[in-house]
């Protein structure tokens, strides 16, 4: 979780501290890089693994694991909740480097306005207005690393605009999909839109699933999708759940 996730976000009194002992030593460590010449942005960027945490290359390696598993299968990828980029980016960069010859693209959609209104399903450990970016700031970062052919940011409310979306570009069919938004609503609202064009065999991650800080997604799932067999990774926090789509 970054820094402007982690002022909005409560540590809950559940899966919140399963990793709490290590907060600390964490916070330290971000003191230490903030306080240190490393080189500046270049060697960050060369020599990222040497400073990133372990638990964020986590995330980028259960990312890219449940992306292998697709190789193969036709469709393109969704990812829903882009907020700054990372995961619509690195998708976009698996593509480049997997499939560079390909048709495949990424679909980044998001209204970059954060959490929206929270309902009784919701968890109010996440504060509304939560989890904001700036669009423009994303399409240049996209532009500027030459990804504007592989990855496509859609600007629009997933609760309203998904119809309308869809119908425009009817030839749309996925073979990833990942639900990033946590909102029981949006999820609610988005789910049966991108199962429907979720291709046999592809696969929908959830980032937050029976997790204290997004209750509304875990409904949403066993409500639209009842009887479905959701799987994991055991090593991963964020994202820790996926379902594949059988017929």
């Amino acid at each position: 979780m970054d820094e402007q996730a982690k002022k909005w976000t409560s540590r809950g009194t559940l899966e919140g501290l399963k990793f709490d002992h290590r907060r600390k030593e964490y916070y330290e460590y971000l003191d230490y890089l903030k306080e240190t010449d490393l080189g500046g942005v270049p060697d960050l960027l060369e020599h990222f693994t040497a400073y990133v945490g372990h638990m964020s290359l986590n995330r980028v390696l259960t990312i890219y694991e449940i992306y292998k598993k697709t190789l193969g299968l036709a469709g393109h990828i969704a990812d829903v909740g882009v907020y700054k980029g990372a995961s619509s980016l690195l998708f976009a960069k698996l593509i480049k480097i997997f499939e560079s010859e390909s048709l495949t693209m990424c679909h980044g959609f998001d209204w970059f306005e954060g959490t929206g209104a929270l309902t009784e399903a919701d968890s109010d450990l996440v504060a509304v207005g939560s989890y904001k970016a700036d669009y423009e700031s994303i399409k240049t970062l996209v532009q500027k690393q030459g990804f504007d052919n592989i990855l496509k940011i859609h600007k629009l409310d997933l609760m309203k605009d998904l119809d309308t979306f869809f119908k425009e570009n009817d030839h749309l069919r996925f073979k990833l999909v990942m639900m990033d938004s946590g909102v029981y609503e949006v999820m609610k609202a988005a789910i049966p839109f991108f199962w429907e064009r979720l291709n046999r065999g592809g696969i929908m991650i959830f980032d937050q699933y029976a997790c204290q800080f997004a209750p509304g997604e875990t409904l949403a799932i066993h409500e639209l999708l009842p009887g479905v067999k959701v799987n994991t990774i055991p090593n991963s926090w964020m994202p820790d759940a996926y379902i594949v789509k059988e017929v």
